[in-house]
């Protein structure tokens, strides 16, 4: 007892430390789950919006890293994807072609479709910027491909109004207006879309110079962009009314619209085509110093974009060096995690060790003690079973004793009837013989005749007379020895006749049937009764036969 109170006690002490090193591991791993990079995932994207690129980098390679270690391709996919357009917000497009296409891989391999004509719309953009037109058109068109295969009208909607612009850009007219005519349909509840789709159809009637249909796409638009999003909307949809009306020679109007382009620009990227337009303009109208001027504005804007690329390598180059530090802590980080979780393995490897030995030493003794008890069970079981054994002898004897007893009952019982049987037949069979002597004695030829009326007569006195020498006591003696022999010696002054009424009775005929056996009415047979019983000494004859039986 006190052996298995030592080892329960070291079993919960085992049990207790084994919790702790499963919570500490927890703790550990805690910002390894999925929840975790989902959070860096989404605080990444908001300070993206927020054009915080240094924290929004940061973050996405943090979930990135965390993700590929943990083979979680969908968040592995989002956050590389997310650092490709945190690098082409900054200008730095070789770097965002580089995610792009690390994140396509990963669709491609892991992910479905949805995931991957994203990507290739990125790719195609990119293309777009770097002026590789050829490469932008095939990624592009596949996005699209598959956003058909997908039946995904937002897709279509997106994708082929790209691939419009794409083709207004190349001068590729009637292809841009297929895929507007495509657009169209799909995009019908998307008002943003539609203002897009109106713009690039404007673009490709003004370079069809159908001036009318230009106008009438751009004016109906042009005073409901309202939102900062659609800010680059508005400016393309005034520089496309001072194409119109330049080519209309109207360049005093042309010139407003250029103005109120400038005026409502908050893109510097849009700064070039601006100054372009005044250019052209004032070249058109003849101000040839005006279009010079703005021909070095353009040489500056240039320029500027140049530094601003530059500075934004500059900071690209910081943002990887922090990343690069940034990594290596989480690697020491890592490396730290590993260190503490093998200390407690090693730690848990002792406990369990020192455990094993206890474990061991007291074996055999719990084996020894377990034989012993296992002896002693066994003796006291077969002790128990030499007894059941007995028992069942003794229980099988007392059966067939009964049995055999109630074999011999059932026999003598049979006999009984038998002999009554024959009893009643003959008493039945002496009632007829005599009615049918009274019958004869009746006749006249009979009556007329003495010597055959004495016969008769000494007939009748045979069959009534109780005759000693009948053998049915002999017979029922023989059956039932037991019973007669204690009736005689419990009885001695019964006779004959009283020992045959009595057996009569024992059979239990009914006073009926005895009497017809007698050849006696039935008040005789019950006077008989009476005075047997008297003779018993039993007070009422009714008693007599439960007081055979019992004998």
């Amino acid at each position: 007892m006190a052996i298995f109170t030592l080892q329960f006690a070291l079993s919960h002490i085992f049990m207790k430390f084994f919790f702790l090193f499963v919570t500490i591991i927890t703790v550990l791993q805690s910002d390894a789950s999925k929840e975790h990079c989902d959070q860096l995932i989404s605080k990444g994207i908001d300070a993206l919006f927020q054009k915080k690129h240094s924290v929004s980098l940061e973050l996405l390679s943090k979930a990135k890293t965390l993700s590929e270690q943990n083979n979680w391709y969908e968040q592995q996919f989002i956050s590389t994807n997310c650092i490709g357009l945190n690098y082409y917000q900054m200008l730095d497009y070789s770097e965002a072609l580089d995610y792009y296409l690390e994140a396509y891989t990963i669709a491609l391999k892991h992910l479905n479709s949805d995931r991957e004509m994203t990507v290739l719309n990125n790719i195609a953009v990119v293309y777009l910027k770097q002026g590789k037109y050829k490469e932008s058109e095939k990624h592009q068109k596949r996005a699209y491909d598959l956003a058909i295969a997908n039946k995904d009208s937002i897709g279509i909607a997106l994708y082929a109004g790209n691939l419009a612009d794409l083709y207004n850009l190349t001068k590729q007219l009637d292809k841009a207006l297929y895929y507007i005519s495509i657009a169209r349909p799909v995009a019908k509840g998307d008002i943003k879309r539609n203002r897009a789709l109106d713009i690039a159809e404007a673009k490709n009637y003004l370079e069809r110079k159908d001036y009318n249909k230009a106008l009438s796409l751009i004016y109906p638009i042009l005073n409901k962009f309202n939102s900062i999003e659609e800010n680059d909307e508005k400016v393309s949809s005034l520089l496309i009314l001072s194409k119109i009306y330049e080519h209309q020679n109207k360049p005093e109007t042309a010139i407003e619209y250029i103005k109120q382009a400038q005026k409502e620009n908050l893109n510097y990227l849009n700064l070039t085509d601006i100054y372009n337009r005044f250019s052209d303009n004032y070249f058109t109208s003849g101000d040839y110093q005006k279009a010079l001027s703005y021909k070095d504005s353009i040489l500056t804007v240039k320029d500027s974009l140049n530094a601003i690329q530059n500075q934004a390598m500059y900071q690209n180059s910081e943002i990887k060096l922090k990343l690069q530090d940034s990594q290596k802590e989480l690697n020491n980080e890592k490396k730290l995690k590993f260190y503490i979780i093998g200390f407690w393995i090693a730690v848990l490897a002792l406990v369990i060790w020192v455990f094993r030995g206890y474990v061991i030493k007291n074996k055999q003794k719990r084996l020894l003690a377990e034989r012993n008890e296992q002896i002693i069970a066994l003796e006291l079981k077969n002790k128990e079973n030499y007894t059941l054994l007995l028992e069942n002898q003794i229980k099988e004897k007392e059966i067939n004793t009964l049995l055999e007893k109630e074999k011999l009952k059932n026999e003598l019982e049979n006999k009984n009837r038998q002999l009554a049987a024959n009893a009643i037949h003959l008493a039945q069979r002496n009632d007829k013989i005599e009615e049918y002597i009274l019958r004869m004695k009746e006749r006249p030829e009979i009556l007329k005749s003495s010597l055959l009326t004495k016969q008769l007569d000494q007939l009748k006195v045979i069959l009534t007379k109780e005759d000693s020498s009948d053998d049915f006591l002999t017979h029922f003696q023989e059956i039932n020895s037991r019973f007669i022999n204690s009736l005689k010696e419990k009885h001695n002054d019964l006779t004959l006749n009283d020992i045959r009424y009595i057996s009569y009775i024992y059979m239990n005929l009914s006073t009926k049937e005895i009497a017809s056996i007698f050849n006696i009415t039935i008040e005789a047979c019950r006077k008989r009764k009476e005075r047997i019983s008297k003779k018993m000494n039993l007070s009422n004859s009714n008693d007599l036969y439960n007081y055979i039986s019992s004998i």
